[in-house]
């Protein structure tokens, strides 16, 4: 459709045909002695040019020419349909309130997260549940950002209460098939360029057509249909790892990375102890859950380019090599938008979760603090078979948000002043993503991560064999306190940290693999490599194309240079950032 029409004069003349009807509308409300019907449609006609006006001022990846003309169809289909009926007056009223909903709704996610909608904004709307939206939408919509929304209901009442039951004349015969022939001809036109009112809805078709292909894909990986082109064995016995898989975390934000705050505590004990290692250049491979956890827990990565449901999960794998393996979880698994995670968590030969509710009932302050697993964890320890290795999966819900519903009361530190907390209401959605809440969650974060730890030294004992690697799915972007959303993409949503334990037995049974580690820990570490690096540290050989040893943390062989390391699945060059160089005034309790 648009070679047929290339020429800019040819969009200049219908721009300028919308307007001249527009005009025409207005002068035949006058002349049907109508005055509220020409306040109604320089009304709306006032709303479509500010709708396009922001559209472009906000660097929407599109045009408004179409935004025009679908507007002046919809409005041209109104005056024809002006009739002395009530059920026509509504008819029109409709005819010209839809186009406004593609508008509306980007408007809405604009104020909420920031940016453009994209396919990742209608992921996140299925993986959550009604409750969890209306947290999200109360942490992160502040009372200014309700202000257009508000004008805009406002406006849309003006008009009902004023043309809507309203005497009028029905328009000539004439007149009213004049504006049907022009509204059909401009939807014709509309395909010329995409605009404000029709991008939304390319982006759901779009969605849609992706959904359906990951589901084909994950049926594949549910019936195994994967080439097993690789062997995989492991020597000795009663060895235990734990790969604790984190959430929402920023690693500028911690203590141990240089925060200068002292919210890792514990975490720092154990790294003064010398056997936390922390990776100091990680990264997330994406700044969303399910997208990161897909390539952390499967062969995937940006190396090999392979989708995540064509390749091996390393639950599955570590089975394989003989290991006893275990789920432990703090976030659901059951929704269908993120099956990839549930299909890897099941195949754990040990899943316990910390909750029985349906996830589509159940709220992020329906989970108990991260704390609710560690029994769990010290029960699995306490009753292990000696004789075998164990690996121990645990998923914290970490640092979600609402931040402050992350921690129980005795580890709120950090708190803001009143007058903070005000401007933090209205401007930016409340205390539910602040500054000190997350803080707070971190410390607490900090405790239960060690105490994984320390437990699991205890249960090694001076002799035994064993590590812990912990990792977030990715960051937050807590200075601009927008969250995750890859619609509004900031290089502070993927600064999420990798810190590894190793036990004394370990680091003395395997020399070769810690210095290797000792000497990578400077390196660009992104966490799609987390497959490569729980195999290495296990322990186990493996031959075949599933395993990168460029990309394991245990292996000299690593190499990820920084002009090489990407995020988005390997669609923009990484950029790192440096840790910010103070943070907002907090009361220390």
């Amino acid at each position: 459709m648009s070679a047929l029409f290339p020429l800019i004069p040819i969009k200049l003349l219908f721009i300028g045909l919308t307007v001249y009807i527009w005009t025409q509308l207005i002068k035949r409300g006058t002349a049907l002695n109508q005055p509220r019907v020409s306040r109604f449609m320089l009304g709306f006609a006032l709303l479509s040019v500010v709708l396009s006006v922001i559209s472009v001022g906000k660097i929407y990846p599109y045009g408004a020419v179409t935004d025009l003309l679908v507007f002046a169809a919809a409005t041209s289909l109104f005056m024809a349909l002006q009739m002395r009926t009530l059920a026509g007056r509504f008819l029109g009223l409709l005819i010209i309130a839809i186009p406004l909903l593609g508008p509306l709704a980007y408007l809405l996610h604009y104020q909420v997260v920031g940016g453009a909608m994209n396919k990742d904004s209608f992921i996140a709307v299925f993986q959550t549940t009604s409750t969890e939206a209306s947290e999200y939408l109360a942490s992160f919509t502040s009372v200014m950002s309700l202000i257009p929304l508000l004008l805009a209901t406002a406006l849309l009442i003006w008009i009902v209460k004023h043309n809507v039951g309203s005497e009028r004349k029905t328009l000539p015969i004439k007149t009213a098939a004049t504006y049907v022939l022009l509204a059909v001809l401009m939807i014709a036109l509309a395909p010329l360029e995409k605009g404000l009112f029709t991008y939304p809805v390319d982006v759901y078709v779009s969605y849609q057509q992706e959904m359906t292909t990951t589901k084909e894909r994950m049926a594949q990986f549910s019936e195994r249909n994967i080439n097993k082109d690789y062997r995989i064995s492991k020597e000795g016995q009663g060895e235990i790892y734990v790969v604790v898989v984190g959430e929402s975390l920023n690693k500028h934000h911690m203590g141990i990375y240089g925060y200068e705050l002292d919210t890792t505590p514990n975490l720092q004990r154990l790294k003064d102890e010398g056997n936390l290692f922390v990776a100091d250049n990680s990264f997330s491979n994406y700044p969303g859950t399910m997208a990161a956890l897909s390539h952390a827990l499967t062969a995937a990565n940006q190396k090999n380019n392979k989708h995540y449901t064509q390749s091996l999960g390393i639950v599955e794998l570590m089975n394989e090599a003989g290991f006893v393996t275990h789920w432990l979880g703090n976030q659901p698994l059951s929704n269908s938008y993120d099956m990839i995670l549930g299909l890897i968590a099941k195949e754990a030969q040990d899943v316990q979760l910390t909750f029985d509710i349906e996830f589509h009932s159940m709220s992020h302050k329906d989970h108990q603090p991260d704390g609710v697993l560690l029994p769990l964890y010290e029960q699995i320890l306490a009753q292990r078979d000696a004789g075998k290795n164990q690996v121990i999966f645990v998923h914290l819900m970490g640092n979600h948000t609402d931040y402050c519903e992350r921690y129980p009361e005795e580890y709120k530190r950090y708190e803001v002043s009143p007058m903070d907390a005000l401007y933090s209401h209205i401007f930016k959605g409340g205390l539910g993503h602040s500054r000190e809440c997350y803080d707070n969650s971190i410390l607490y974060n900090d405790h239960v991560v060690s105490t994984l730890v320390d437990d699991l030294q205890s249960a090694l004992g001076e002799e035994g064999i064993g590590g812990l690697i912990y990792f977030a799915d990715h960051s937050e972007d807590i200075e601009r306190g927008v969250g995750h959303s890859s619609a509004n993409f900031s290089f502070d949503m993927v600064e999420s940290p990798t810190l590894i334990w190793l036990s004394e037995a370990y680091q003395q049974h395997n020399t070769d693999k810690t210095a290797a580690l000792r000497h990578n820990l400077g390196q660009y570490y992104p966490n799609d490599f987390i497959f490569d690096t729980v195999i290495g540290m296990s322990g186990s050989r493996m031959e075949g194309s599933s395993y990168c040893s460029s990309c394991d943390l245990f292996s000299f062989d690593y190499d990820l240079p920084l002009e090489n390391a990407r995020t988005m699945h390997g669609k923009l060059a990484y950029k790192p950032l440096k840790a910010p160089s103070s943070a907002i005034a907090v009361t220390g309790k």
